[in-house]
């Protein structure tokens, strides 16, 4: 019945996109994922979320600062081996991050040591700012202390020039140590003026970062500016390997993840759940997925049956619900309760369904409640008449009626009894025992400090 309707690729088949084999899916779950609030990992988890991410086909994943602590340690390790042993696939690119100076580099590289993998073998991001806010007011007293200044400068071009003096030196100095892949991010890069990001781009490059990641920091792009900055930097830099990591404060993660695309940034950073820093970052099924419905963009080898499944593993190792009207993942997005919409499903699926749930591994499920309709009533009439045959039950028209009715009563009793409420005020309860506020914090601080 596809000749029925018209489908919404119609309107998006004439954008421009990368060959679809050139595209990269970039995940950050296991770290900007983890720096949500009460989120924590163990390395087990990461391992298994690494697992389920390779299988997915994603091409690259973050997975943070390994030296900050033992168990980072652990994960990467179990992570190298697994690449090694099969269980990981070998092209999966591996990402760490450090920040721009010599002891972040040194002490990556001896944890890589540590753990037996190769600087050839893993991929170096390294960030600075881009905006004059950070570069003035965050980074300001780290570049006048390694320009040997001990008083406040007020010229914003002094801290643009140091801060590209210190990403072409760190560059270098990367580069120095056997590393291949270098990528470079710069903060706030969404609201710096362009030029000065352009120069910035360009003196990294030419000290060793090969690839440039633009990240959205405060998620204030939109469709309009995000179109504007892609295609200015992908006109300078028409070689350079680019890939975007936008944030979602305004709900519009997403979408900006594709017009980037449109504008030839090959890679998108994303997270699974859209769980990050926030409101998050561009979430991988909503990309994902939308590409290849509205836009026809399928992406090679991606298992989209997949998603599900990975959504509900972060979801568990999290503790972060997914919302149930989440796009392609939620719990509801493939149910239907109405008379109206169940009616139409009952006919053909596509009445209802944009996203073919076929695509996804999952199946169309019908919910009775207080607007059911008789029609769905009279569906499981017809699928189990066998066994309502076998109990001897005579099925009459006043019984599809009173079933009916009785549906309605149940589910406005159990309003009444309010489940619901009892259920949302048990999750928020969870939510503040998996964070630690500054209260504990200072129980911790009395105990260490009080001289025993």
């Amino acid at each position: 019945m596809n000749d029925l309707y018209i489908d919404p690729k119609k309107y998006t088949n004439k954008n421009s996109f990368p060959n679809p084999k050139t595209i990269k899916v970039y995940d950050t779950t296991l770290r900007d994922g983890e720096q949500t609030p009460g989120v924590a990992y163990s390395p087990e988890q990461k391992y298994e979320v690494t697992k389920m991410l390779s299988d997915t086909g994603v091409h690259i994943i973050d997975i943070g600062f390994p030296f900050v602590a033992p168990s980072e340690r652990q994960a990467l390790q179990k992570i190298i081996a697994g690449k090694r042993n099969g269980e990981i696939r070998k092209d999966l690119e591996i990402l760490v991050m450090c920040r721009a100076n010599k002891n972040d580099v040194d002490a990556t590289l001896k944890t890589l040591e540590k753990v037996g993998a190769e600087p050839s073998e893993i991929t170096f991001l390294t960030f600075t700012s881009a905006s004059d806010l950070h570069i003035k007011v965050k980074l300001g007293p780290t570049l006048l202390k390694r320009e040997g200044k001990t008083r406040f400068i007020e010229d914003v071009q002094w801290y643009r020039e140091a801060n590209c003096k210190m990403m072409e030196e760190i560059c270098s100095y990367i580069k120095s140590h056997g590393v291949k892949k270098i990528e470079l991010g710069t903060e706030d890069a969404s609201r710096s003026d362009i030029s000065y990001l352009k120069e910035l781009i360009d003196r990294s490059v030419s000290k060793g970062a090969n690839r440039y990641i633009f990240p959205d920091t405060t998620g204030s792009l939109t469709p309009e500016s995000t179109r504007y900055y892609a295609r200015e930097l992908r006109k300078a830099f028409p070689k350079l390997a680019m890939v975007s990591h936008f944030h979602n404060d305004f709900d519009l993660a997403a979408i900006n993840t594709i017009v980037a695309l449109q504008e030839g940034m090959e890679g998108f950073s994303v997270s699974v759940n859209g769980i990050g820093e926030r409101a998050g970052n561009a979430a991988l099924h909503n990309v994902a997925v939308t590409l290849k419905v509205l836009y026809g963009i399928q992406i090679p080898n991606f298992r989209y049956d997949k998603l599900k499944e990975l959504s509900e593993l972060v979801e568990s190792y999290s503790g972060m619900p997914i919302r149930p009207n989440e796009p392609a993942v939620g719990r509801n997005v493939f149910a239907h309760e109405s008379g109206i919409h169940t009616h139409g499903m009952l006919k053909d699926p596509q009445t209802y369904e944009p996203i073919p749930h076929d695509l996804l591994g999952v199946k169309t499920r019908f919910v009775y409640g207080k607007h059911t309709g008789m029609a769905l009533v009279e569906d499981l009439f017809k699928k189990y008449a066998k066994d309502i045959s076998d109990k001897n039950i005579e099925v009459t028209k006043r019984l599809k009626t009173n079933v009916l009715q009785k549906i309605k009563e149940k589910r406005e009793k159990m309003a009444e009894r309010e489940v619901a409420s009892k259920a949302i005020n048990k999750y928020r309860k969870i939510l503040t025992e998996i964070e630690l506020d500054e209260n504990e914090v200072l129980e911790i601080i009395y105990s260490l400090g009080d001289g025993k």
